[in-house]
C-alpha cells in the first residue's frame, strides 16, 4: 500500500490558514469525507480527538501524523495540510505544526494503519522532501514530489 495512492488533489490543501489543532482536524475530517474516506465525520473525529488526548501524533520538525482506526472509515485513506502559520500540537520540540498529513483507517485494519503510518514516519524524515513538500504550490505538485519520493525509497 503506498501513501502516494491513498492520496488525491481533493485531499492536498497547501497554504491553509487554520488557528489550531482542533480546527486542523475539523478541516481533515472535511477532506477525507468529500473523498468517501469517511462516512461518519463526526465518529472519525471523536476518534481522532481521543487519539490526540492519549499523546500528542505531533513527531517534531513542525509535523503531525494525526490518526484513527474507526467504524466510521469507508476505506484507508490520507490527507495533508500544509498550514500557512504553525499551530501549537504539542511537540515533544515545542515547534509549531505546519505540516501534517491524516491517516483514517477502518475499524478493523490494525496492520494498514501501521504500515500507513510506517511509511509516512519513513518519508518525512528526508529533510529535503519535507522541504519541498512545504515549498509546494498546487496539489499537484505536492504529490507529484509525495509519489516520486515514495517510489525511489519504496523501490
Amino acid at each position: 500500500m503506498r501513501v502516494s495512492d491513498l492520496l488525491n488533489r481533493n485531499s492536498v490543501l497547501l497554504h491553509a490558514d487554520i488557528a489550531n489543532r482542533d480546527d486542523a482536524l475539523g478541516v481533515f475530517v472535511e477532506l477525507q469525507e468529500s473523498n468517501g474516506v469517511i462516512t461518519n465525520g463526526t465518529a472519525y473525529y471523536n476518534a481522532v480527538c481521543r487519539r490526540e488526548t492519549a499523546g500528542t501524533t505531533a513527531i517534531g520538525q513542525g509535523i503531525a501524523l494525526p490518526h484513527a482506526r474507526s467504524a466510521g472509515v469507508a476505506a484507508p485513506g490520507v490527507a495533508a495540510l500544509a498550514l500557512r502559520r504553525g499551530v501549537d500540537w504539542g511537540a515533544p520540540d515545542s515547534r509549531p505544526v505546519d505540516l501534517a498529513f491524516m491517516a483514517a483507517v477502518p475499524a478493523g485494519d490494525a496492520s494498514g494503519h501501521l504500515l500507513i503510518l510506517a511509511r509516512l514516519v519513513n518519508l518525512l524524515s528526508d529533510p529535503e522532501l519535507v522541504a519541498a513538500l512545504r515549498a509546494c504550490v498546487t496539489p499537484e505538485d505536492f504529490l507529484r514530489r509525495l509519489a516520486r519520493a515514495e517510489a525511489s525509497r519504496f523501490a
